[in-house]
């Protein structure tokens, strides 16, 4: 029976010889049909518009289409952390990436490892969030609105695009900050917590400088801080949180990533093609529009930040009185 077990170890070594070619033939054909591209955000905000767009020019270098889908939820983190227990590492799904996937894990008890589960593809951008009311708001400025915050605990409604997105991550550190207490209203996306504010249904709101500033533009909307590091260029006269003795500096990057075990050559096929989409001026034209930041890491920079910007959210979360009980 020798020559059995050996004929039987022969057929399988060369099938497994065989296979190798083919699955890097694969990869080389790689991609050979429509890419799927995941965003935790509903249709029609900054992030929305800024992926989109990616996968449209991105697209071009990759000869397939890539098509967007909105699956907001959980923080900005459904779409993506779905994505990884869910699909193959075959690089035909893949997910925005938002500061939230590396903090709701503080907040909210996942199945889900927010380094380990994922392959961290290339970082992107990056936001500038703000904090605006209505034009015809009585607050003028955040002074003013702190005021009225401590004379009126909880009366202060604040709309951000859902509850766990870094929008209300910064509402709340401000508040926790300010020694105020507000009243949080989570959307199913900036669209819609625009439209509170317009309607006068809320009082504030912290979003993207993107959402925010055609509303400041067509005098609907006032923007009362900026939580970047230095005065947006966009927004003269407009004070940083800093600048007005908060300490919250927070410009978020955003990027994209797969399910984990993604084949390097996919990866670096992907990495490339949106790294010429973030370097074209299109986007970079897009990126003034939308008041965002260049912000690029290519895969093995991008997933180091990642874990060095884990383990820094947690202190972020703690501020915002959002750490969940273990």
């Amino acid at each position: 029976m020798s020559w059995l077990k050996a004929a039987l170890r022969y057929g399988v070594v060369a099938a497994a010889l065989m296979a190798v070619p083919q699955f890097a033939k694969a990869q080389d054909a790689y991609p050979s049909r429509p890419i799927k591209l995941l965003v935790g955000f509903a249709a029609g905000g900054a992030t929305d518009t800024t992926f989109r767009k990616l996968g449209e020019l991105a697209s071009k270098h990759l000869g397939q289409p890539i098509i967007v889908e909105n699956r907001p939820g959980a923080g900005a983190t459904l779409a993506p952390s779905t994505m990884a227990k869910t699909e193959p590492p075959d690089g035909y799904t893949i997910a925005a990436a938002t500061a939230g996937l590396l903090r709701y894990p503080y907040m909210q008890k996942v199945d889900w490892d927010p380094i380990t589960d994922f392959t961290w593809i290339t970082g992107l951008g990056g936001y500038t969030f703000v904090l605006a009311v209505n034009a015809d708001s009585p607050f003028k400025t955040t002074a003013d609105l702190v005021a009225y915050a401590k004379t009126n605990p909880d009366k202060l409604t604040v709309a951000t695009a859902g509850a766990g997105t870094t929008m209300h991550l910064l509402a709340e550190a401000l508040a926790g900050m300010a020694d105020v207490k507000i009243t949080h209203i989570g959307y199913k996306g900036s669209s819609e917590a625009v439209t509170a504010i317009l309607g006068g249904h809320t009082m504030a709101t912290v979003d993207a400088i993107g959402t925010i500033l055609p509303y400041v533009e067509s005098g609907k909307m006032r923007v009362l801080l900026s939580f970047d590091p230095q005065p947006a260029a966009s927004l003269p006269g407009v004070p940083t949180a800093k600048s007005l003795g908060y300490d919250l500096v927070y410009p978020a990057p955003y990027g994209l990533v797969g399910p984990k075990g993604m084949p390097p050559a996919v990866v670096d096929k992907l990495y490339q093609a949106f790294k010429a989409a973030a370097d074209s001026d299109e986007y970079k034209k897009l990126l003034v529009t939308l008041g965002q930041t260049e912000w690029q890491k290519p895969p093995a920079e991008y997933q180091k930040w990642a874990g060095e910007f884990y383990l820094s959210e947690r202190s972020l979360v703690e501020r915002a009185r959002l750490l969940r009980q273990p």
